[in-house]
This record gives structure tokens, C-alpha cells and sequence, in this order.
């Protein structure tokens, strides 16, 4: 046998379905069945009134979370939490650690790094700039081309050797070292 279709809410419904779906106390139906309105009646006073709970469908209850719902909500609440600490105590074991080292002298500050750095380039820089004014005299002197070659390459060998001074000032042993 097939079901009837509905078109509209269900007429033959409880009172207590009904005063569910409509926001308002099974009392309050009550009464207003036996004053001779209809369930319909009543549905569209509670819709002008704007019934204080929301609708569900007729019969049913409305919807509260159940065991399930609250206990993996809890769960998500612990585990945002347990994710905070773990993020806290990540932080403080990496802050301890560059104070540890701050102590045993295995890091410097930047501040220090950026002026011998600054200090480092401007000499080599200035080394290089003497060049034509130590070498214009000493090569225009100069005829042999084997002659000229060993004073540059000697010029250019005792100014690199300026540069080289910051691998030995490092150890020479930079890329065996971790960067923190």
C-alpha cells in the first residue's frame, strides 16, 4: 500500500509534537484545541508570534547534542590544549638551549658579527683601492711582461691573504658546523 503525500504539516499530530514544533507548552495547545482552533491555527499564530524555540519537524524533538557530540568535543578542547603545552615546552627547551650555549661561548651576538664583518670588508676594500697607487710606478717601470706578471700576482697574493685571515679567524672548519 503506498503512503498518502504530504502536502502540508501532518493535521493529526500530538499535542506535545505539536507545541515542540510550534515554540509554546503542551498546556497552551491544549487549551487552544479545545477552544476550537485547528493545528494549522496554531501554527501560523506561533509563526506571527515568533515562537520563542526553534522549529523542528513535527514529533521530534529538537536536536541536543548527544554523549557522543560532548565527548569529541571534549576531546578537541584537549587536544587544542595538549598542543598549546607541547608548543610551550618546544619554546622553552630552544630558548634554554641558546642560552646554554650563550654561556659556553658558542655564539656571539649580531651586533658584534655586523661590525667585525664591516670592519673586515672596508679593509679589504681599501687594500685593493692602494693598488694603482703603489703599483702605477713600480710597473710603468717595467718592460718585461713576466716581470709585471710577478708583481701583480705578489700584490694580489698579499691582499687575499687579508681575506683568508677570517677562514683561520673561523677555524677553517665552517661547513662541519651546525647552524643553530
Amino acid at each position: 500500500m503506498k503512503k498518502p503525500e504530504v502536502t502540508q504539516h501532518v493535521v493529526n499530530v500530538g499535542v506535545n509534537a505539536l507545541a515542540r514544533e510550534c515554540g509554546v507548552s503542551p498546556t497552551t495547545v491544549s487549551n487552544k484545541l479545545r477552544a476550537g482552533k485547528t493545528p494549522d491555527q496554531i501554527r501560523q499564530e506561533a509563526a506571527r508570534r515568533g515562537g520563542s524555540r526553534p522549529r523542528t519537524a513535527p514529533g521530534r524533538p529538537a536536536k541536543t547534542p548527544g554523549e557522543y557530540d560532548l565527548l569529541m568535543k571534549g576531546r578537541e578542547q584537549t587536544s587544542a590544549m595538549d598542543d598549546a603545552k607541547l608548543r610551550r615546552a618546544r619554546a622553552l627547551a630552544e630558548r634554554s638551549e641558546i642560552e646554554n650555549a650563550l654561556r659556553r661561548g658558542e655564539l656571539i651576538p649580531v651586533a658584534y658579527v655586523r661590525t667585525w664583518a664591516s670592519r673586515f670588508l672596508t679593509d679589504g676594500r681599501d687594500e685593493i683601492m692602494k693598488a694603482p697607487g703603489e703599483l702605477a710606478d713600480i710597473l710603468a717601470a717595467e718592460n718585461d711582461p713576466l716581470k709585471v706578471s710577478a708583481i701583480l700576482r705578489t700584490w694580489l697574493e698579499r691582499v687575499m691573504a687579508k681575506f683568508q685571515q677570517l677562514e683561520q679567524l673561523w677555524g677553517g672548519g665552517a661547513a662541519d658546523e651546525k647552524v643553530a
